[in-house]
């Protein structure tokens, strides 16, 4: 299964990367979402309840970050377990750009099943994924648009240069070695 498409967001890049990331605006929009939980910056715990061909089964999964451009996109990883259901796995790619006043998500979604959830096959399956990403969207730019606009933070400030370059000695000590090494050849030649 493959989808590939794009929705426009109404807030700025940052903010609509920060709501993205963050577990609780996850929870509120995906459909059928009964728990988000953050692991670690780059992963999250999440139990869905979710009705495809007809069969409404708990998925217990994980996504994982990499890749990550905050503000401009990341590279995500899925799986969900069903008990009877059988398995959802996958890769999602998202990238972030401002456009007219709002941010265009763009995203590539490949997965695959197994088990019963494979049995409905791969129509089915296309279908409720849609539908999913569909219903996330509509909530998610619900969400954004009640959202007051903020400021990108700013840069984060220039790492002070260390080192020879940034020593008053650093230039004294080049010298003292130049004219040594022109010495030695000049006195052993």
């Amino acid at each position: 299964m493959r989808i590939a498409d794009a929705q426009w967001i109404p807030a700025t890049p940052h903010q609509t990367w920060d709501a993205l990331i963050d577990p609780q605006v996850l929870q509120k929009c995906l459909p059928g979402c009964i728990e988000v939980r953050q692991l670690s910056p780059t992963e999250y715990a999440l139990t869905l309840r979710t009705k495809i061909g007809g069969l409404e089964h708990d998925y217990q999964g994980e996504i994982l970050l990499s890749d990550l451009d905050p503000g401009h996109g990341a590279m995500l990883a899925f799986e969900g377990m069903g008990a009877a259901a059988g398995l959802a796995i996958g890769t999602a790619q998202l990238t972030l750009a401002e456009k007219e006043n709002g941010t265009r998500v763009s995203y590539t979604v490949a997965g695959m099943a197994g088990g019963k959830l494979a049995e409905l096959g791969e129509a089915v399956i296309l279908k409720a994924g849609e539908k999913i990403l569909d219903k996330f969207f509509a909530a998610f730019v619900e969400h954004m648009s009640r959202q007051p606009r903020t400021a990108p933070p700013p840069p984060p400030p220039e790492s002070e240069a260390t080192g020879m370059a940034n020593s008053s000695w650093s230039w004294a000590v080049a010298a003292l070695v130049v004219v040594a090494l022109v010495g030695f050849h000049l006195l052993y030649q």
